[in-house]
């Protein structure tokens, strides 16, 4: 039997025809692969994503990757974007930054806490600190601006400024966070991490307090 392609029809929509995979919208496929990219980062970790994993974890074509981003590094790094937007959001959402500076990054390590235990922003946690890979190095400046935004809220919130200079302050954060995640990267030890962050906390606390 003659296969006939109509003329209007998009590479994804012929290779999915070709492959028996029911067509999908550019918009769909492109949250399919994202959401399967980090599956397969749940599952596996960086080192191990490769374009074959992502499409057999959508049930995708494999050619559909590079249709729709470019390349598997351009996925990659749209799914760590996507991931630092929802951490974002749900480590300031519902924060009160009338509280004060002590409260509020006691708050944050509570927060990175529990996003710790969760798989699917723990692989965000463990593979954005610094490894080297290029694929995520660009989106390093994005990772590390979280905590010096919420602050800046803070400060104007509160209306004066912390003990020490805002940009210190951030980099102390998340240089207490990056350590943590790292130490539970090596010994997969929840329980602890969750301690030493929450101590963390405190001591950042107390540091960030306006002297009088």
């Amino acid at each position: 039997m003659r296969l006939t392609i109509p003329k209007s029809w998009s590479c994804d929509q012929l290779l999915g025809r070709l492959a028996g995979v029911p067509y999908i919208s550019a918009v769909d496929r492109k949250e399919q692969l994202i959401n399967a990219t980090i599956a397969v980062l749940q599952k596996s970790g960086l080192e191990l994503v490769t374009t074959r994993s992502i499409a057999a974890e959508a049930k995708a074509p494999l050619a559909s990757i590079h249709y729709t981003f470019g390349s598997l590094d351009d996925l990659v790094l749209a799914a760590f974007e996507r991931l630092i937007d929802e951490v974002s959001f749900l480590v300031a959402d519902g924060l009160d930054v009338n509280a004060g500076y002590g409260p509020c990054i006691i708050g944050i390590m509570k927060r990175v806490s529990d996003l710790l235990e969760d798989d699917r922003y723990g692989v965000l946690l463990r593979d954005l600190n610094p490894t080297g890979d290029r694929r995520v190095e660009i989106l390093e400046e994005k990772y590390y601006r979280l905590a010096q935004d919420l602050i800046d809220s803070i400060a104007d919130a509160v209306g004066h400024e912390p003990a020490i200079p805002r940009p210190q302050l951030a980099r102390m954060t998340m240089a207490a966070i990056d350590g943590v995640v790292l130490q539970f990267a090596a010994s997969n030890d929840i329980q602890t991490a969750c301690s030493d962050l929450a101590q963390f906390g405190l001591v950042l606390a107390d540091t960030s307090e306006r002297r009088h």
